[in-house]
């Protein structure tokens, strides 16, 4: 039994059970007392932060060890190792040890024995997990260990695996300038002396310089000693680099940005007849720069991605598991300059950033060429895994909601402009996604129809080189629950069975508003876009013991749909639910 004192606090989220302790007041304590039949070792779930304390821990009564729960910049579960213990009943103490306000997460004690043998849970042909590069569950394991637990839990329906908002692309940094500084030699060099250059770093002691020394030679003269210094500093070394011209040596930091500017340099002699004369203390000049998408890269996919996304599908291949490949409209470094042509904006001019962190991007030719080929290149990576491409557009859409005072994102410049030449007049300004589509007959028609291009288009493309690519789209009801939003994102004419094998839908706010009787719209809502059963596949957000998610799984294998997908693996194996899931509370008796 665990003793948690009023000064411990419970929140929801990812955890074991769906809940969390937390304590901020030093000297708080948690004593759990359980008891195991075998041998084991003794795991406690913990988070280890930049808000987090000093802890001490204790079983049955030993002198306490401490952990530093501190990682500046860091917010992440772990399993702590408290040490084997034997068969028995054990009692652990945690306590904060740390100054008041800094964060003691108790989420769970594991004790683990020992198995040759894992458990074997029953197959779901129909139910899958979805995975998400964006998160450690994907992009921090080893994609065969990911495909192996989704096998081994018994999810086999269509594995969802959105390649994710935040890493796929390749990146690059306009406005960034490497730190500088350049170093004159002058005079004639005095045979046998010794020339010197230091280097250090601000804030270090300055026994942690490199001391670099050139030994003169007898024919030495400045530009030698500029080019012998030029190819010692590029032979290695990890903090600068240099190039020389004539006498003069030009050093550059190898730390990206204003960072360099953190790199001290000095040099000897600076009298005499020959001297070292260097322009600043330290490097100076870095500028960051703002990481950008590379949106004219190729391949578009980086390098990580595509391996990564290749060995999962083969290990899925294996198993026998069918997968879609999920992108949105979102890019973590999308570039918002008007120039760049990508972002979705709002009448203001605003650039749509979303909380993901991410840009929404448009429908104008600029956004279609990079999402063409990066389709196209996902594509092939299935392909090559033995797996039938099929790509799902992600929530490819408008978004949602009208920044305050401003309007709704329709008014970046290739829209505007193709409205005004279809239309001849201007578009008008929407102000809100409750507004009566029956003021914007215009509009109504336009929006959507840059939609339906562009998934047609894309479509196209992809099936130019990959004919058997297969297609669906991930509709979210709930954010499009007004007469307005169901206009403008979905285009009717393009998203039809006859162009799409699957129409998947989602609906988050009202799993986490316990709304079942909306839940079952979303999850009969391809019904009424014409797409059979088979058709048809659901996406249910996992979340913590008192919403029902459970429940709507279960209504949604009641329709006999092609796949009830979970979202995600990783909540479901942080928060631990049970597998196979509960079937519900019904039972039968005969009586009399």
């Amino acid at each position: 039994m665990c003793v948690s004192p009023s000064a411990w606090t419970k929140s929801p989220g990812n955890f074991s059970g769906g809940m969390i302790h937390h304590s901020t007041s030093s000297g708080a304590s948690a004593s759990c007392t359980y008891s195991c039949p075998q041998a084991h070792e003794l795991f406690l779930g913990t988070r280890i932060a930049f808000n987090g304390s000093q802890i001490t821990w204790s079983v049955d009564g030993q002198p306490a060890q401490s952990e530093n729960l501190f990682v500046a910049g860091e917010d992440v579960l772990v399993r702590l190792p408290l040490g084997q213990q034997t068969a028995g009943t054990h009692t652990v103490t945690l306590t904060h040890a740390g100054p008041g306000g800094n964060f003691f997460y108790f989420d769970f004690l594991e004790a683990a024995i020992v198995a040759t043998d894992l458990p074997s849970f029953p197959a779901d042909p129909k139910l899958a997990l979805a995975t998400d590069w964006d998160t450690d569950h994907s992009i921090a394991l080893a994609p065969e260990r990911t495909a192996w637990l989704i096998h081994k839990l018994g999810f086999h329906g269509r594995v969802n695996h959105y390649v994710g908002a935040l890493w796929f692309y390749e990146l690059y940094r306009p406005g960034h300038v490497y730190a500088t500084a350049t170093v004159d030699f002058t005079g004639t060099p005095t045979f046998s002396a010794v020339t010197q250059l230091r280097i250090g770093r601000l804030g270090q002691p300055p026994e942690s310089d490199a001391i670099l020394q050139h030994l003169n030679r007898i024919g030495d003269t400045a530009v030698t000693i500029a080019k012998a210094f030029e190819q010692e500093l590029n032979r290695g070394y990890t903090a600068i680099r240099a190039t020389s011209s004539g006498s003069q040596l030009t050093i550059y930091a190898r730390a990206m940005g204003a960072d360099g500017d953190n790199v001290t340099v000095s040099g000897s002699p600076t009298t005499g007849a020959f001297t070292v004369n260097v322009s600043s203390t330290t490097l100076t000049g870095g500028v960051d720069g703002d990481w950008r998408t590379d949106i004219g890269a190729l391949p578009r996919l980086n390098r990580a991605v595509r391996d990564w996304s290749l060995r999962f599908y083969e290990a899925l291949a294996g198993y026998g598991l069918d997968a879609v490949a999920a992108f949105s409209m979102e890019l973590q470094h999308g570039d918002p300059s008007v120039a760049e042509g990508m972002a979705q904006r709002y009448p203001n001019g605003e650039a749509v950033m979303l909380n993901t962190p991410a840009l929404q991007t448009n429908f104008s030719p600029t956004s279609r060429g990079y999402w063409e080929q990066v389709h196209l290149e996902m594509a092939d990576e299935m392909a090559a895994a033995g797996i039938q491409p099929y790509l799902q557009f992600g929530e490819v859409q408008w978004w949602y909601f009208p920044l305050a005072g401003s309007g709704m994102p329709f008014y970046d410049a290739y829209t505007t402009s193709t409205f005004q030449t279809a239309y001849g007049h201007p578009m008008q300004v929407i102000t809100s996604h409750t507004a009566d589509p029956a003021q914007y007959p215009e509009e109504m028609a336009f929006l959507p129809q840059l939609i339906g291009d562009f998934t047609s288009q894309i479509r196209t493309f992809v099936r130019n080189q990959h004919a058997n690519c297969r297609f669906e789209v991930l509709y979210p009801t709930d954010v499009n629950d007004t007469a307005l939003n169901t206009l403008i994102n979905y285009p009717a004419s393009d998203w039809t069975p006859a162009n799409l094998d699957c129409l998947k839908t989602e609906s988050f706010t009202y799993t986490f508003t316990r709304d079942l009787n909306k839940c079952m719209i979303t999850i009969g809502y391809g019904a009424t876009r014409g797409f059979s059963r088979d058709e048809r596949s659901f996406l249910v957000g996992i979340m913590d013991s008192s919403v029902a998610w459970v429940k709507e799984v279960r209504l949604a294998k009641a329709e006999n749909m092609e796949s009830i997908v979970l979202f995600a693996l990783d909540q479901f194996c942080l928060i631990g639910y049970p597998d196979p899931l509960p079937k519900g509370m019904r039972r039968c008796a005969a009586l009399g």
